[in-house]
């Protein structure tokens, strides 16, 4: 008996150590308001409530990371991403930290009862956690569970990282209490995931779409599977992330080889075919399938059973994304995306049957709303729905900023159903469907008010979209922080502080600067990539609406925007205004995306001059004729600056093919797109008034 007390006191003597004062006496600081307040840049996103005011000074290799016993992956690795980051212990700690879920046996944990009820309530409770003072010498991260800690450690590595290249770490005794507003934030096309997964978890952005999910070629007669990054899967999974597998559009099912091996499952006719995007220029047709035959859902079934197989815990199961339907009579009485939807929850059930945890979600059609109201209808309420691609068909005509609605989704959503969208406008396109121009938006205004817009609507999940295979953190980084940013607190730092806090993060010389920068251009830019764009260079909207002689109407289509002429004047001084910000910092980035910006507004400013002029004046006199050709050198002018912003900024990136080859790289042909775009409006305006008006 008397062995066994001796060793019961040595364990709580243990165990006790870290929470009575520290060996060398050490002893907390006072921070002032603007040290704290300067602190509180490092954090991305900012907790919903934060308060600095102590600090410690401890060398590296004295801070001391002490992990819940018994603790599960997500717990370990938030453990070792602080212990990567502060060292290993060397001799006695200065500091200790507890990391851990709360756990009654958990004695170094334990918060108090009022602060315990608290987190059990708060918003997204898997997420929100909390870090408290445990000591003088000690923090606590805790949590409902392992995502919580993971987020309380990525925040204190954050503030961490302020000092921790320097000799001795700053540890702050802060007291934070966070949760996010937003249930999922994140991308649905990046690249390289293996770079972007532990970039996206840091900034506790925690969706991925598995870019990556390939089907098994289909052979008849054999079972069907699928194949994903296992590894990055079960790494994302640590980190707090779903990386999500996908079964990918019904139609884009031909290309697994499905049509070749089972032909009665080919939709039938020419109506069965979907078509392209306007980006995707060349290719296949995409046809639907007969999703009502039964050996269909039976494939279904089994490529959704190997996913549970692997140990996939949620799949998002996409429905064909363009309008098209096959023209069997089994299909055209119910009608393609219900059956398809059909197909998918009856084999999503079957393997449910011996993976009872494992979840689906559809995705819907992306430019249509056809049938949607019974798709949703006929869905369990587990079934999650995410959509995509919808800004055209959701846009309300508002001022001062257009309206994002979907009655019936939103009204889904209101009844507690999870819905998601897809198109956070992380890209210059106005449109996510379109996304035919890479092109600089360093916008959080654009950002912040779509992620507003889809929490008012009780969205569940917000994503967005990166269409570049190379430089993406250099184009999209700064949009990407945005959504990690306003996606987990939306009502927490302003725009300007958000730019500031970016800078501040990313090594900028002078982050007040930026933020100047960021409040003047933020707006314009919002302005000119939600006006229309790029569709109407694209799609030659610019050009017909001149052709057609048809009044520009300001405050609609690509004029949205511009209420009065003198909008023009106005938005090109800002520009200018920024310009001579940017000019003074080292990266020449900002500058050239000023410079880009600011010839669009241009553009836009001669197309209206131009098409106000052909629409109302006869042009009959001289002095009319002298002034279209003087409005059309003047659109001349602004073709030729924004074609060669374009190209500054695109070769200040980095060496680019710019011969349009088959093999060049898509971020160079995209840009090309944006510049054949404004060539191909400033020609076709100019030889179609040149040869009918002029005398």
């Amino acid at each position: 008996m008397r062995a066994i007390w001796s060793a019961l006191v040595v364990t709580l003597f243990v165990w006790l150590i870290p929470l009575s004062p520290p060996l060398t006496g050490a002893v907390p600081v006072a921070l002032s308001r603007e040290e704290a307040s300067h602190w509180e840049r490092w954090l991305l996103p900012l907790p919903h409530e934060v308060r600095l005011d102590r600090k410690i000074v401890a060398p590296r290799g004295r801070i001391a990371i002490n992990l819940r016993p018994g603790a599960g992956p997500v717990e370990q690795q938030a453990a070792q991403e602080l212990t990567e980051l502060v060292g290993a212990t060397q001799g006695d700690p200065l500091v200790t930290i507890f990391v851990g879920i709360q756990e009654p046996s958990w004695r170094q944990g334990a918060l108090t009862d009022t602060r315990r009820k608290r987190l059990g309530s708060l918003p997204n409770r898997d997420q929100a956690y909390v870090i408290v003072p445990a000591s003088d010498s000690a923090l606590l991260l805790t949590a409902n569970n392992g995502k919580g800690v993971y987020y309380a450690a990525r925040t204190l590595c954050q503030l961490l990282e302020r000092s921790v290249k320097l000799a001795s770490v700053e540890v702050p005794l802060a007291d934070i209490t966070d949760w996010p507003d937003v249930e999922e934030r994140g991308l649905w096309n990046f690249p390289d995931a293996a770079q972007w997964v532990p970039f996206m978890a840091s900034l506790k952005l925690n969706y991925g779409k598995m870019a990556n999910t390939q089907l098994k070629p289909v052979e008849r007669g054999k079972r069907n599977g699928v194949v994903i990054e296992n590894a990055l899967y079960e790494l994302a999974r640590r980190k707090a992330m779903q990386y999500m597998p996908y079964l990918v559009h019904m139609n884009f099912l031909d290309s697994s080889g499905l049509f070749r091996a089972y032909p009665e499952l080919a939709g039938r006719g020419d109506q069965a075919l979907a078509g392209r995007y306007f980006a995707h220029k060349r290719g296949s047709q995409h046809r639907v399938p007969f999703a009502g035959h039964p050996e269909f859902q039976r494939i279904v079934q089994e490529w959704l059973e190997d996913f549970a197989v692997q140990g996939v815990d949620e799949v998002s199961c996409w429905l064909s994304e363009r309008p098209a339907e096959d023209q069997r009579p089994e299909t055209t009485a119910v009608g393609q995306f219900v059956l398809e939807g059909r197909a998918i929850v009856n084999a999503w059930r079957e393997v449910r049957k011996r993976h009872p945890q494992f979840r689906i979600r559809l995705f819907l059609s992306t430019v249509t709303t056809e049938r949607d109201y019974r798709v949703l209808a006929e869905a369990p309420p587990e079934v999650r729905i995410e959509r995509a691609c919808a800004t055209a068909l959701e846009r309300v005509t508002h001022l001062p900023r257009d309206l994002f609605r979907y009655p019936l989704l939103d009204q889904y959503a209101a009844e507690g159903r999870w819905i998601a969208s897809y198109d956070v406008p992380l890209a210059a396109n106005a449109r996510v469907d379109t996304p035919e121009y890479k092109l600089p938006q360093t916008s959080v205004h654009r950002v912040r008010d779509y992620v507003a817009q889809l929490a008012d609507r009780r969205y569940r999940g917000a994503y967005g979209m990166l269409a570049w295979a190379k430089k993406a953190r250099e184009t999209y980084g700064f949009s990407t922080a945005a959504l990690a940013e306003y996606g987990w607190n939306l009502n927490g730092r302003s725009t300007r502080d958000f730019a500031v806090a970016w800078a501040t993060r990313n090594g900028m010389e002078n982050p007040e600067a930026f933020g100047d920068w960021s409040e003047i251009m933020g707006p314009v830019e919002f302005d000119v990539y939600d006006s229309d764009f790029p569709i109407a260079y694209s799609w030659g909207k610019f050009i017909a609406l001149v052709r057609e002689r048809r009044r520009p109407y300001l405050g609609e289509g690509f004029f949205r925007y511009y209420t009065s002429a003198r909008d023009f004047a106005n938005k090109i001084a800002a520009c200018d205004r920024a310009l001579a910000i940017a000019e003074r910092f080292r990266d020449p980035y900002f500058a050239d995306e000023t410079r880009i910006v600011r010839s669009y507004v241009r553009l836009a400013q001669t197309l209206y001059e131009l098409a106000e002029q052909v629409s109302t004046d006869p042009l009959e006199t001289s002095a009319s004729q002298e002034k279209l050709r003087t409005s059309l050198r003047g659109l001349e002018s602004a073709g030729r600056e924004n074609v060669s912003a374009i190209r500054l900024w695109r070769n200040h990136l980095g060496p680019a093919d710019w011969d349009a080859s088959s093999n060049m790289d898509s971020s160079v042909q995209r840009v090309l797109d944006a510049i054949k775009g404004t060539e191909t409006t400033v020609f076709e305006i100019k030889d179609f008034l040149e040869g009918r008006y002029f005398y």
